[in-house]
């Protein structure tokens, strides 16, 4: 910098201290966060590499990578997001805004390598886990949720969707048809949702609103019920919404506007809270399947995503069974957190679950897979091998394996089915 500019910047002392003492504040900031961070564990990467490979500026970056993570590194990265907002209407990387209030991750929008190749294997995964499971008696329902900006490209403005995505949804389905699995295509639930209330969805969250996810569980229910499910104590369950309010969804939070005062944030969603209530439907049906559950047979268990845990989903779709769901889905839960997990569960018991709904998103199906993607093809040979073993266990020794908690109540020396506790 040249002394003339050095001169033209800085006129006056009180300007040079005021740079000098912010300069100064934000070193001090800097280096009190590094030695929080590493009192309380952090800096993991640094001390995990120590001086190894220093002349190939290995130690430095693994400090870059860990100084991401650092308390000062989020309080600056956070004011950046939200001065980027207040100033030029910008919601960062992951969340883009469409039409005014509309926002969309951009996950949904994303061109993967080998895109084809990683739906083609996950597929494949899929019809492998139908097989298993429908060898064991289990019946396997897919439900298939579109994408936001799918359902909702008229609310996209300048936001570009693009054309190769457009046959994502179509392939997965036909692939899945074809091999004989049953699929729920919810665009024929959403469709009509979006052109009587005008969305599916909400403006400021990934997931649908709630007339969208009762369409949904309606299309469920309505798929069970033609494969034969019919409860056995059949349970009324009412719902009627309550007080409206504001709500600020998921993608006002990824965008790092949470923060703000709410004047300053998007516009909310004004959602009303739901009140659902259960009876049976009729007093001289109570039983004690009533009261502790339907019966092993009739059991529906829900795997998933945060779909599965927004908007009421999974009571909806209880009401719409007139029976109890149990919804084992998981926030971020992709295409195999919460599956895997049932998968174990399931391997340890000697009571197949009748009714699996396995509920993904359309943005992960072309993803390049994760360990516990590719994990969900051991847990499939492990379901196998439990079901072959259990088939050629006697029934008095299979009782005796009900005291580890791993098979089946017993009652004059034969295995029961077990009723789900509400």
């Amino acid at each position: 910098m040249s002394q003339e500019l050095h001169n033209a910047l800085i006129r006056k002392r009180w300007q040079a201290w005021t740079f000098i003492g912010a300069f100064g504040a934000l070193l001090l900031g800097f280096g009190a966060s590094n030695l929080v961070a590493l009192s309380d564990g952090g800096l993991a990467k640094t001390r995990a590499n120590g001086w190894d490979d220093f002349t190939a500026g290995k130690p430095m970056r693994a400090l870059a990578e860990d100084l991401r993570n650092t308390p000062l590194a989020e309080w600056l990265g956070q004011r950046q997001r939200e001065i980027g907002w207040l100033a030029f209407n910008d919601t960062g990387p992951r969340v883009q805004q469409g039409c005014p209030g509309w926002l969309f991750l951009m996950d949904e929008l994303k061109l993967h390598r080998n895109a084809a190749q990683n739906a083609g294997e996950r597929l494949d995964i899929a019809l492998r886990l139908h097989q298993a499971l429908a060898a064991r008696g289990s019946r396997l329902v897919i439900a298939l949720v579109p994408d936001k900006t799918r359902i909702e490209r008229d609310h996209l403005c300048d936001l570009p969707r693009p054309a190769a995505l457009e046959a994502r949804y179509d392939q997965w389905v036909r692939g899945l048809a074809a091999a004989g699995v049953t699929v729920v295509d919810f665009r024929a639930a959403l469709t009509p949702v979006k052109q009587s209330q005008g969305a599916a969805f909400d403006r400021t969250d990934t997931h649908w609103n709630l007339a969208g996810a009762q369409a949904a569980a309606s299309a469920v229910a309505a798929q069970l019920k033609a494969l034969g499910f019919a409860p056995a104590s059949p349970t009324l369950i009412e719902h009627h919404p309550t007080d409206t309010r504001p709500r600020w969804g998921d993608l006002v939070r990824l965008a790092g506007l949470d923060g703000l005062p709410e004047a300053w944030r998007p516009a909310p969603d004004q959602v009303a809270g739901m009140h659902f209530s259960a009876s049976a439907q009729k007093a001289t049906e109570v039983s004690a399947d009533a009261l502790f559950g339907d019966t092993a047979h009739q059991r529906v268990a829900l795997v998933g995503t945060s779909f599965s845990r927004n908007a009421h989903f999974a009571d909806f779709l209880a009401a719409a069974l007139a029976s109890e769901v149990g919804n084992l889905a998981r926030d971020g839960g992709g295409f195999a957190q919460s599956m895997s997990e049932f998968l174990e569960q399931e391997a340890q018991t000697a009571t197949p679950t009748p009714w699996i709904v396995w509920e993904m998103t359309e943005r992960v199906l072309q993803e390049p897979l994760q360990d516990i993607d590719r994990a969900l093809l051991a847990s499939q040979v492990a379901l196998s091998a439990r079901h072959i073993d259990l088939a050629q266990t006697p029934p008095a020794q299979a009782c005796q394996t009900a005291a580890s908690g791993h098979g089946p109540l017993c009652r004059d020396g034969k295995p029961q089915v077990t009723h789900a506790s509400r």
